[in-house]
């Protein structure tokens, strides 16, 4: 078996590519085990838009795994904060197909957590872990490909983030840098290395059928780029997927830590077919400023987490064009964000519980992240008309 064999796909939609790709890879190693499907099913949204790995994908991904004579299949997944699993795995559509196959459904955050000490860690001492994923002799990542406002990009190294148990995926995101010691990296970034130095798949199989490009991981546009990517070696299927949405490895820093560490080596990749450039559909990279998008917000932001990031993008997507009552004499509406915030406007939004010591100097919205419709109602003190569709 040539674990760095990395087989490419393009054009036939989300579940032929994945067939046609994992068909050039030997599989015969899953003869016996108990393997785990790992998907991005996070959030409540039905796949195909970019934002949850396509049922589809996950159906190929299962019918080639079972006919290489397992002896057990699941599918596992610890969502966002606020998502219950189960309910995310129907939203996405991967509970129907699953269940057609009679293959059982895993809510990884139901055990309690297995804590381990990160050896070496730039950031991390210790990581949490969702106890279901050692019962298990392979893993199977199968990310959407996605871009991402804080690492770049979001694909099969990045989705083992999803094994951490509950909100040990939130602490990533609020890290801080070691004293006596300067990264060039933002500390998910580093964090995310550390999680590799100890979790990571056995196989990737990424989707690429309709990605998600700009603000992602949750506010973006969908895009259709119709590819797919499968290898045995992490690193070198998410370079792959990357180069094909038009990114470059070393703009993504996590993976490049990945690489720089030594955690996994790029000697000796083949991609199949060469060529496989020839399939690339350039992903709009996130802007460095929500500002850019909406000129008449304002949002402070010093060191937010994505989540809160997210939730903000999502709430302006969806309510910006109703607040013109409600901006300061300059004409605009102030919000904050991030765990650093210092300067901002009297009577600022604050959004997320890392505002929470600026709350005497705004209006302090809770969560972690709150809602769309908590901060739409902190500003005007109604309740929207609609539920804001979930991030």
């Amino acid at each position: 078996m040539n674990k760095n064999l990395v087989s490419v796909a393009f054009g036939k939609g989300p579940y032929q590519n994945i067939i046609d790709v994992l068909k050039r890879l030997d599989l015969s190693v899953l003869k016996g085990k108990r393997v785990l499907i790992k998907p991005n099913a996070g959030r409540h949204v039905t796949g195909g838009k970019g934002i949850t790995t396509h049922p589809e994908a996950v159906a190929a991904v299962i019918d080639t795994v079972l006919a290489e004579a397992p002896s057990y299949v699941a599918i596992g997944e610890s969502p966002i904060l606020g998502v219950n699993t189960l309910e995310a795995f129907e939203s996405t559509g991967i509970a129907a197909v699953a269940h057609k196959r009679g293959i059982p459904l895993i809510d990884m955050d139901k055990r309690k957590p297995v804590k381990k000490p990160v050896k070496d860690g730039r950031v991390l001492d210790t990581l949490r872990f969702c106890a279901d994923i050692f019962d298990f002799d392979c893993i199977i990542s199968v990310p959407v490909a996605k871009s991402h406002m804080h690492t770049q990009v979001t694909l099969g190294i990045k989705n083992m983030k999803g094994c951490l148990w509950h909100n040990e995926k939130v602490r990533l995101h609020q890290l801080e840098y070691r004293e006596n010691k300067t990264y060039p990296e933002k500390t998910l970034d580093s964090a995310i290395s550390d999680l590799a130095g100890m979790l990571l798949p056995d196989l990737t199989v990424v989707d690429g059928f309709t990605g998600m490009e700009g603000l992602g991981p949750s506010s973006g546009d969908a895009i259709r780029s119709d590819f797919a990517v499968a290898s045995f070696n992490p690193l070198a299927a998410d370079k792959t997927a990357l180069e094909l949405m038009g990114f470059s490895l070393d703009e993504v820093i996590h993976l490049k830590l990945v690489r720089e560490r030594g955690i996994v080596s790029l000697d000796q990749v083949l991609v199949e077919p060469a060529d496989y450039l020839k399939y690339a559909c350039p992903y709009k990279r996130s802007p460095d400023k929500l500002d850019i998008e909406f000129p008449n917000i304002v949002v402070h932001d010093d060191n937010s987490c994505s989540a809160c990031l997210s939730t903000t993008l999502l709430f302006l997507k969806r309510f910006a064009d109703e607040l013109g009552d409600y901006v300061f004499p300059d004409g605009k509406l102030h919000l904050a964000i991030g765990k650093d915030i210092k300067d901002f406007p009297e009577g600022t939004i604050l959004i997320g519980n890392c505002t929470h010591e600026h709350k005497g100097k705004g209006k302090f919205v809770p969560g972690c992240p709150p809602v769309a419709s908590r901060i739409y109602k902190a500003i005007t003190g109604v309740e929207p008309e609609t539920n804001e569709p979930e991030a």
